[in-house]
């Protein structure tokens, strides 16, 4: 029969993933599309079983167990659900057992930012530190969190839901709440975040890429909204580096699609913020 394969899925607001592959994280194949998560969980989960059934195919009967990373709330002990920000319409759906129904194989679910920092440790080149922390800066602004090797966990399965913590007492609104990380450090926030910045210029947003190509340019006001997510997500990195003092603190997309200017100012505020101690031994 050969080696046991694995399905991994990534179910985002912006985009959907699907590949075959190894546990030791080699990837076979892969297919990926736009979410239009604005079509609601019945449009994406059906799509998604398409896309899943032609990799399974490959899997030629070797399919062992679905891997699922996506966005909280959830209870991921039992692989539901709960109202994710990006995901309108997912309201206590029962992703783990909706899988485990059509493909007959052992189904986890799990917050992306939680999946993310457990790839981060095992894959990273980090040296399996005790404490690694990984926020997505994407679609949204969670994070996850592995704690002596093992993704970290609340009550009732529950992940920490940083983007929820309010950063200021104005601002921008996400999670139902002005001033949140959610709309102030995701990349997806740039758009509210420039409106609510400039509503002369920006009142029915921009596109973070638009933005990010005028900052490139020169534009004063684009830079300004740039770095002011920077800031903000280097404020949580020195909140979270004061709390748990973490080995390593990993970022995702915006610190990839924005590169080292916004990595330093990041950086930047990190260090003005964070406690001495907590500062030295962070990376």
């Amino acid at each position: 029969m050969g080696e046991p394969l694995i399905l991994g899925l990534d179910i985002g607001g912006t985009k959907c993933v699907a590949l075959l592959g190894k546990a030791d994280g080699t990837v076979i194949d892969r297919r990926h599309w736009q979410s239009n998560a604005q079509l609601g969980p019945s449009h994406m989960l059906e799509r998604l079983h398409l896309e899943a059934t032609e990799l399974c195919k490959l899997a030629g009967g070797r399919l062992s167990a679905i891997g699922v990373a996506i966005g909280g709330p959830m209870d991921a002990n039992e692989g539901v659900i709960y109202s994710p920000p990006n995901l309108p319409g997912w309201d206590a759906v029962p992703l783990r057992r909706r899988l485990q129904d059509w493909f007959g194989v052992p189904t986890y679910v799990e917050h992306d930012a939680a999946a993310c920092a457990m790839a981060e440790y095992l894959w990273g080149g980090w040296g399996k530190p005790s404490v690694l922390a990984y926020l997505t800066c994407g679609t949204g602004f969670g994070l996850g969190l592995v704690i002596e090797g093992k993704v970290f966990s609340g009550a009732a399965g529950r992940r920490p839901e940083v983007g929820h913590w309010r950063l200021r007492e104005d601002g921008p609104t996400a999670f139902g709440k002005q001033g949140s990380a959610e709309v102030l450090c995701s990349g997806s926030g740039l758009s509210k975040l420039a409106a609510w910045m400039y509503p002369d210029r920006w009142r029915n947003g921009i596109d973070g890429s638009e933005l990010a190509g005028l900052a490139a340019g020169g534009d004063e006001q684009a830079r300004s909204v740039l770095w002011t997510n920077a800031r903000y997500t280097g404020r949580v990195c020195a909140m979270l580096a004061d709390l748990l003092t973490p080995e390593v603190i990993t970022l995702g997309s915006l610190a990839r699609y924005l590169g080292d200017s916004w990595l330093q100012a990041v950086r930047a505020e990190f260090n003005r913020e964070a406690e001495t101690e907590a500062l030295r031994l962070c990376r």
